[in-house]
């Protein structure tokens, strides 16, 4: 009998079939507990090192033993005649048949039912578990890249727009997919030209892949190559060169081409929607692509010129494809950028970007950054639930794309659900963790809770960072500020100007000087203003002649303001300090005229409280006492979730106006003195002069606290003079 028939007899290959099905299904087993119970990742590899070698021990087994009915023999010993063999095969056969439907229907619930429903949309539940207060991912996803700057290969220095282009289109079809982390354009551009390695790359943006590559453009020739590395071993995933003729169906062709072998690559799931949306082809006109190109990257960098050159690419890149949807989104986000950096007027700018994605949105209905541009609109005009509905569908439709997290985060920061907020710009940040605004913001939110110290070392991460950043220590200056510090947001404010010298916006340092006692301070720097906030330059000089007592010329500068509107509100709030309520009460009854209806019940927020007691001041002025008190009231519930000198929504000297106006004197006094204590100074001056003090002033206690707090001014200014800052 030849070996061959002899290892069959003796089910030799039948108990080597039935090992490795079984010795399988045991390592699925062991992944799925041993990645539950946080197991060190060598005991996997243990129990397969056991399992390979027991796989010889087995054969061996079986071919010197064999199976009879009075047990197990070694097989010398048992008569061939008596052998049963055959029946132990034929029970082996039905074990490997059990086994092997074992392990195929286990690899079709993983493959076809687990590994989609848990792959396809972990962006998805990102967002759901934001809205219930759970964490963001780690930075480290499983399926990460960052496609660092393409490289220009052609001999032409302004095919650089081009090149830029394809690398801004491949970030936006890989953001569609649910199952990629994909860093965003601005964190990736700082890497052009980089010397770090791809691992020292990987490791500051937090992802595990890197794509590289070029773009040469030659005649009516294109050819991109492009590889794709593991971060970890620096060894490349994949690699691939593209030659076709210059069209733009070839340019979406070769997107979609990379997109997909990046998601096979990663061994990531694309979904049966998602392909379809990176396979939709916008436009077949080159010319407008490149126009849109053209006009997206000048977007991008958020200036009001760059805006205005951008809409003119958008609206030739129309001209040439009217019915081409995504220069139409992107010359309504123009439009929308224009309003919130240039304070365009809203019929100028939301009502034609509103009525482009409307157009938009009718040729694509599933173009995400439409979605996303329309609800930062809706936001914009306080339709939150429109806003919701919109950032809801973009999460779903552009799950990678940190600018959507961002303004999705500033509209529940509208909302005050500050827990949100903080875990939607988190994802931002992860998924663009170089960039400054997205910082920023991340950085803004411990301070809306009140943890200004949390706050002030995220903006130090951020300077550290960017130290020509400007508006990092503008916001340094609010925080100070906030804290009753006149001198600690001087400084960071004069260091905005030090970085921007044209930088002439009156801020917190025209407010700081005034609350130093620096009064002509004060003047030269609104003189040196050159901003459209004409109102803002106004009302500092009004607030400098009230703290004078110098009422008469306040009222007149307030007079020479009739006519200006760039800042309704604070006009309204410089009249109501000047003792014009007449021209005050307007404004307050047009942005809460529920406040000034007694049958509506008062609803007061901690965007809100300061206005509801100036309200308050307007109604007892029309002799409505219960209103009023109404709104007070519901201003102290308010104050009372938060703190005096901490945070966003430090309310300063507030509850003393409150108290003092509900004829509460004691507590009001009390309230005043513990300012006096802490020698918190931001606005102290305003106790000179505004109607909401009237009742407390000629007490010897308002008196005594009044002037602490000027003394206290003016060691402050002295140590102010003492660094330079005066």
């Amino acid at each position: 009998m030849s070996l061959f028939a002899e290892l069959k007899r003796r089910n030799v290959f039948r108990v080597g079939i039935a090992y490795a099905v079984v010795a399988w299904l045991l390592l699925q087993v062991a992944d799925v507990i041993i990645n539950n119970m946080g197991a060190p990742d060598w005991l996997f590899g243990g129990i397969l090192l056991v399992l390979g070698l027991g796989l010889p021990v087995v054969l061996i087994f079986a071919w010197a033993f064999e199976m009879t009915p009075e047990g197990l023999k070694r097989e010398h010993e048992v008569d061939r005649s008596q052998s049963i063999t055959g029946n132990t095969g034929r029970k082996l056969d039905r074990v490997i048949i059990v086994v092997l439907a074992l392990a195929l229907g286990y690899f079709v619930v993983d493959k076809f039912f687990l590994t989609p429903r848990e792959a396809a949309q972990p962006q998805a539940k990102v967002a759901a578990g934001m809205a219930h207060g759970e964490a963001a991912p780690g930075a480290a996803e499983q399926h990460s890249i960052a496609v660092l700057p393409l490289a220009n290969r052609s001999a032409r220095e302004e095919d650089q727009f081009f090149t830029d282009g394809i690398h801004d289109d491949l970030l936006t079809q890989l953001a569609k997919i649910s199952s990629l982390k994909v860093i965003s354009r601005t964190s990736v551009m700082r890497y052009r030209n980089t010397e770090l390695s791809i691992p020292e790359i990987a490791q500051q943006l937090g992802v595990q892949t890197i794509l590289e590559g070029g773009i040469q453009r030659s005649g009516e020739q294109i050819r991109i190559n492009v590889q794709l590395i593991d971060a970890a071993t620096d060894e490349h995933l994949w690699a691939e060169t593209y030659d076709r003729r210059m069209t733009a169906e070839n340019l979406f062709a070769i997107q979609s081409e990379i997109t997909r072998a990046i998601t096979a690559a990663l061994q990531a799931t694309l979904t049966d929607d998602e392909a379809a949306r990176i396979d939709e082809r916008l436009t077949d006109n080159l010319e407008a692509v490149e126009e849109q190109m053209k006009g997206q990257q000048l977007l991008a960098l958020r200036t009001v010129p760059g805006m205005e050159e951008a809409k003119q690419h958008f609206e030739r890149a129309i001209a040439m494809d009217p019915g081409f949807a995504e220069a139409q989104v992107g010359l309504a986000n123009a439009y929308h950028l224009l309003y919130e950096y240039a304070g365009w007027d809203e019929e100028a700018s939301l009502d034609p970007a509103m009525t482009l994605l409307e157009q938009a949105l009718a040729i694509s209905p599933n173009l995400g950054e439409a979605y996303m541009v329309r609800g930062e609109i809706h936001r914009h005009r306080h339709e939150f639930d429109l806003a919701e509905a919109d950032f809801q569908r973009a999460i779903k439709l552009i799950p990678g794309n940190a600018t959507m997290w961002l303004w999705y985060s500033l509209l529940r920061s509208d909302r005050d659900d500050t827990d949100v907020e903080y875990k939607l710009l988190a994802r931002a940040h992860e998924l663009d963790p170089m960039s400054r605004v997205v910082h920023l913001n991340y950085a803004m939110v411990p301070f809306n809770r009140g943890d200004d110290e949390a706050a002030l070392a995220e903006l130090a991460r951020i300077k550290e960072l960017h130290p020509d950043y400007p508006t990092a220590y503008t916001y340094e200056s609010l925080i100070h500020w906030s804290e009753g510090d006149p001198v600690g947001s001087l400084r960071a404010q004069l260091k905005v100007h030090e970085l921007d010298p044209k930088s002439t916006r009156a801020g917190w340092d025209c407010l700081s000087y005034l609350d130093l006692g620096a009064r002509e301070s004060a003047l030269d720097c609104i003189a040196r203003d050159r901003s459209p906030n004409v109102m803002g330059r106004l009302f500092i000089r009004i607030e400098s002649y009230l703290i004078e007592d110098k009422r008469d010329l306040a009222l007149a500068v307030l007079d020479s303001a009739q006519d200006v509107d760039d800042d309704p509100g604070l006009k309204a709030w410089a009249a109501l300090s000047a003792g014009n309520f007449a021209m005050a009460r307007p404004w307050y009854e047009q942005q809460h005229p529920e406040w000034f209806d007694a049958a509506t019940p008062v609803t007061v927020n901690q965007n809100t409280y300061d206005r509801a007691i100036d309200a308050a001041v307007l109604l007892r002025e029309a002799n409505d006492d219960a209103r009023a008190r109404q709104l007070l009231e519901a201003a102290l519930d308010v104050m009372a979730h938060g703190t005096r000198n901490r945070g966003s929504h430090a309310y300063g000297f507030s509850d003393v106006s409150a108290l003092a106006l509900l004829g509460r004197r004691e507590e009001a006094l009390a309230a005043l003195e513990t300012c006096a204590d802490l020698g918190y100074l931001s606005g102290w001056q305003q106790l000179k002069y505004l109607p909401h003090f009237d009742a407390l002033r000629g007490d010897p206690r308002f008196d005594s606290a009044l002037a602490r707090l000027g003394a206290a001014a003016e060691e402050a200014r002295k140590r102010a003079q003492g660094e330079g800052l005066l």
